[in-house]
């Protein structure tokens, strides 16, 4: 008796989650370089600032790579003609 294993792609390109975790430590480091701008703590304030800056810049450079040179979208799942139909078969047939 033998198992088969089928991967199943879930349409998404990998570096999108990358993407969306750069995006989320970027909105973490704007409200702690807010709250270290308001504390008077100016050296943590410009550290985080920096760290917000390059976090948001490679996020948006990865959403554009992915969109314009990969023609596949970042966030909506891009599924092949295959996958459509297996997906048909399975639960709609």
């Amino acid at each position: 008796m033998s198992a088969h294993f089928h991967h199943e792609s879930h349409g998404n390109h990998p570096m999108s989650f990358i993407g969306f975790v750069l995006a989320l430590g970027g909105f973490l480091s704007a409200a702690l370089w807010l709250v270290h701008m308001a504390a008077g703590n100016t050296g943590h304030a410009v550290l985080f600032a920096l760290v917000m800056v390059a976090a948001f810049g490679c996020a948006i450079s990865i959403f554009y790579t992915i969109g314009h040179r990969y023609h596949h979208s970042p966030v909506l799942p891009d599924n092949t003609p295959d996958e459509k139909e297996r997906y048909v078969r399975k639960y709609r047939g």
